[in-house]
């Protein structure tokens, strides 16, 4: 009888505890809703709303140089051998085209200028001595060879001055304005593009040699960015694609487009030059200066989450939705994540619901002012 009552009294234990174990549990799932006030949102900077649509870049990440076109990036040489006489600019000056730099002297200069002379009043007699020979010739007055050499003379004559008309023109003389006294051994030195001095090579005085660069101009007209790509991204890379560049040190992103792909990689890095065209806004920066970009190859529109809300846990991704009983820490089937934003692609009631936009981490580590 004994064993009997104790057994009835050990089956009601049991039923009581399996009794009272239910409102612990519904009491824990209620405890994983937290409730704000206004002001403690406020607080702790939580914002709520339904998730925006939004696009999320897929993009390639390349780093490369400021630079520009080769005829916007030139060594200035010496036309002739001669001594630099006079420089009359330094690095950082800005020039405009035509523009005098500098001085070159050399007698060389002058007998140039005296050898046009003499072939030009050579030519001058010889075509006048044509002109009156061939009215003499019908009358056997002069013959026929001596006329056909004085007509050979004079080709000669006219190549001998073209010639000279040529080097005087590499010079940068022009042959209207010499005369016999304005003969000089003293030469210009012009700028032949507007832009800025960014090196001087030689010093007043020294000797130059034609193949010796004496200065050297950069014009910024036509700046754009290098960016290196390896290769096997470069196959994704388009003209007109989009570029985001950015700049050491800066946050603030730039647009940009890619204008020529080459497909040639090099040996060292097997990467290809992108060439691309930053727009306006681009900061007017030294050439050579590093550049971070982002070219854009495919953009998804989804329902999207800044990246910074996201909570990572281990593989898993969180965020906080705003249900009737308070805030609920939910699973989130998190897409591609461009640095910015990244795809939501569910559950449904996080794509249909309220969503904490900003503040996730303040829900999910603690929050300043008390809970209800």
């Amino acid at each position: 009888m004994k064993n009997f009552i104790y057994i009835i009294i050990a089956g009601l234990l049991v039923l009581s505890c399996g009794q009272s174990e239910a409102p612990t549990e519904e009491a824990n799932e209620e405890s994983t809703a937290l409730k704000l006030t206004k002001e403690q949102m406020t607080y702790n900077h939580i914002e709520v709303g339904k998730l925006p649509e939004g696009v999320v870049y897929h993009t390639i990440s390349a780093t490369g140089n400021v630079d520009v076109p080769p005829n916007h990036s030139i060594r200035l040489s010496a036309p002739i051998e001669a001594y630099l006489s006079k420089v009359l600019v330094l690095p950082g000056d800005k020039v405009k085209k035509g523009q005098v730099l500098g001085y070159l002297t050399h007698p060389s200069i002058a007998e140039l200028q005296r050898n046009y002379l003499t072939a030009k009043s050579q030519l001058e007699f010889i075509t006048k001595d044509v002109d009156r020979k061939s009215q003499l010739i019908d009358g056997k007055t002069v013959s026929q060879r001596n006329y056909e050499q004085l007509k050979s003379d004079q080709i000669t004559a006219e190549a001998n001055v073209r010639a000279i008309e040529a080097d005087l023109s590499r010079l940068g003389i022009n042959t209207s304005s010499i005369s016999a006294e304005s003969v000089s051994q003293t030469l210009p030195l012009r700028a032949p593009i507007a832009g800025m001095v960014t090196d001087l090579f030689l010093k007043t005085g020294e000797h130059v040699n034609t193949s010796e660069p004496i200065l050297s101009l950069l014009n910024h007209e036509h700046e754009h960015v290098e960016l290196q790509v390896y290769q096997q991204d470069l196959s994704k890379v388009k003209k007109g694609m989009k570029v985001l560049l950015r700049l050491p040190g800066e946050t603030q992103e730039y647009g940009g487009e890619v204008f020529l792909v080459n497909s040639q990689l090099s040996r060292e890095t097997l990467s290809a030059n992108i060439h691309v065209h930053p727009d306006e806004d681009f900061p007017d920066v030294a050439i050579n200066s590093v550049v971070f970009g982002k070219i854009i190859y495919q953009a998804d529109s989804a329902f999207v989450l800044p990246s910074t809300e996201l909570l990572k846990e281990g593989e898993l991704s969180f965020a906080f939705i705003n249900s009737a009983e308070g805030f609920k820490k939910i699973q989130i089937n998190a897409g591609y994540d461009d640095g910015n934003q990244v795809a939501i692609l569910g559950p449904d009631e996080v794509l249909t619901g309220e969503v904490v936009l900003k503040g996730n981490y303040n829900l999910n580590g603690g929050f300043g002012g008390e809970s209800e």
